[in-house]
């Protein structure tokens, strides 16, 4: 397109468009500060017992409502009309008036003179003002009320519902920064004690990482570490493995809590203001659109898409953070010390064909190794409660395998008991274990039992529903229900449901299947404190 090229004045090669007739164009109000400075044409001539009023009217009476709708005043009062504008009055209505050649690219000068023409006003220049520009005074006595563009609405920011969005999300944040303070003071001997100590095994490649506890406890007896042997963690879960003890404190609790409700409220409160867009809020807002917003459609649809952006960046960094996120609002403390241990575990990824990448599929995959470190997806985060044996030996289960905490090496471990590589010795455990001994090594390795847990059906529903997948069809399914399209959000989201539904049931039956496959166990004879007795497998132990 030329430079030249004007909507309207010139066409795409320049040339200048041809002018052409409007007809049916509305003058703007002649307004004058004595009734008696209008036009003749203009002059009111009301029928008799009604009175000229201020809105341009004739009426049985000015009341102070008709007074108020004066149009030399443009929509204003107060501070906000210009004190030149106090005194003026409207004439009569001027005529619509056509125009045969109208300049569309300027029309107002078009408008005024054809305006001033059909009420008989020879020199307008000289005796007619524009409203906010040119005032009476001089030879001025009349303006065209050429009322500028209001004001757009907007929010004074001491509404009730902007006021509740400050004080709860300030409160969250509030309750998260006081946490973290409160955090950073808890921490501190862990940070102080994590600096002067090595790590376990002294951080050697493929070794465990898991931090071990100062103090010097009793141990395990001689009898019992000469049955069994204790290996790291990364022994049996692989290279790259680091532990984190943590405990739970009631004011962390709280913030999780309160995160969670924040959440939920941002969600309704884009429900508030999709109600709102069709004016189905209830009370007195009920059936008026745009309420919220002062019934301006701009600033509501600006307001929205604010507040959706923010629920959405909100619920990204959720998803982003979940692994940390609960342990974050707990107290890190010693692995000996805590009520749950953390078992941060290094993913190794395998990419084949990689020495034959073309320049871009490397630069994508450098790219995505980043993104994958900074997003901590390298990784991979479990957190498991401690408990305690019988003999109040500290523990926790990770993939299958207990872990007891040893005093010894100080560290949690995975008991395995040397029953021998020759037939000799395999045959040197003939006479059995005693009682003791078995209910000793039962303690340390725990049952033979693999127990597979299936969830509830709202559990079930609530894994579904947190994977990435739902979390960026539901918030984008919000703009279809604001936006004149709910029809086809609802059908969207029964579609989505519908889905969700059949994974649910379906991973469930897998589950329940595979619960029943892995839970098995018989009844069979074993060799105890030299007699046959007949025992579950779920008690046998090593050696049985």
């Amino acid at each position: 397109v030329q430079l030249w090229h004007d909507v309207n004045r010139y066409d795409a090669h320049g040339n200048e468009c041809k002018l052409r007739e409007m007809t049916g164009i509305v003058c703007s109000q002649l307004c004058v500060q004595n009734i008696d400075s209008c036009p003749e044409s203009l002059q009111p001539d009301c029928p008799a017992g009604q009175s000229f009023c201020a809105d341009g009217q004739c009426h049985d009476e000015c009341t102070d409502e008709i007074q108020a709708l004066n149009p030399c005043h443009c929509s204003r009062s107060g501070s906000k009309l210009p004190h030149q504008a106090a005194d003026l009055v409207p004439c009569m209505s001027s005529p619509n008036v056509t125009i045969h050649e109208f300049h569309p690219w300027k029309p107002e000068n078009d408008i005024r003179s054809a305006c001033g023409d059909a009420i008989g006003i020879v020199d307008q220049s000289a005796t007619v003002g524009v409203w906010g520009k040119t005032w009476i005074g001089g030879d001025i006595d009349a303006v065209w009320a050429e009322c500028p563009a209001a004001p757009s609405p907007n929010y004074k920011y001491d509404e009730s519902y902007w006021i509740a969005t400050y004080a709860v999300n300030g409160a969250l944040a509030l309750l998260v920064a006081i946490w973290s303070a409160y955090k950073f003071f808890a921490e501190r001997s862990v940070r102080s004690w994590s600096a002067g100590h090595k790590l376990v095994n002294g951080g050697n490649k493929g070794a465990s990482n898991a931090l071990i506890a100062p103090e010097k406890a009793s141990s395990f007896t001689e009898k019992d570490t000469k049955a069994g042997a204790a290996t790291s963690v990364a022994d049996t879960a692989g290279g790259g493995v680091r532990l984190w003890g943590y405990r739970n404190n009631f004011l962390g609790t709280i913030c999780v809590w309160g995160i969670g409700t924040v959440t939920i409220l941002w969600i309704c409160f884009l429900g508030v203001w999709t109600a709102d867009y069709y004016g189905s809020l209830p009370g007195k807002r009920h059936g008026v659109v745009y309420s919220l917003a002062y019934e301006s459609s701009f600033l509501e649809l600006a307001t929205f898409l604010i507040l959706w952006a923010i629920a959405f960046i909100i619920l990204i960094a959720l998803f982003v953070l979940k692994p940390h996120l609960r342990n974050y609002f707990r107290i890190q403390t010693l692995p000996s010390k805590g009520q749950f241990i953390c078992i941060e575990r290094t993913l190794h990824e395998i990419k084949m064909l990689i020495d034959e990448s073309t320049w871009i599929q490397k630069q994508v995959n450098r790219l995505t190794d980043a993104l994958v470190v900074l997003l901590s997806r390298d990784r991979e985060f479990t957190t498991c409660p401690v408990s305690r044996t019988t003999q109040g030996r500290q523990y926790f289960t990770y993939q299958c395998t207990r872990y007891v905490y040893d005093t010894e090496l100080q560290q949690y471990s995975p008991f395995e008991f040397e029953l021998g590589t020759s037939n000799r010795a395999l045959l040197a455990h003939g006479e059995g274990l005693t009682s003791e001994e078995a209910s000793f090594r039962l303690e340390l390795v725990g049952s033979n039992f693999i127990e597979v847990k299936v969830p509830g059906i709202l559990a079930a529903f609530a894994r579904e529903f947190m994977s990435f997948f739902y979390i960026y069809q539901f918030i984008f399914l919000w703009a279809f229900y604001f936006y004149a399209y709910y029809q086809v959000g609802v059908v969207d989201t029964g579609v989505i449901l519908l889905s969700a539904g059949i994974k649910v049931v379906m991973r469930m039956q897998s589950e329940r299947r595979l619960k029943r496959m892995a839970e098995q166990f018989e009844e069979v004879n074993v060799l105890r404190d030299g007699q046959w007795s007949r025992i579950s497998t779920v008690d046998l132990v090593p050696g049985d």
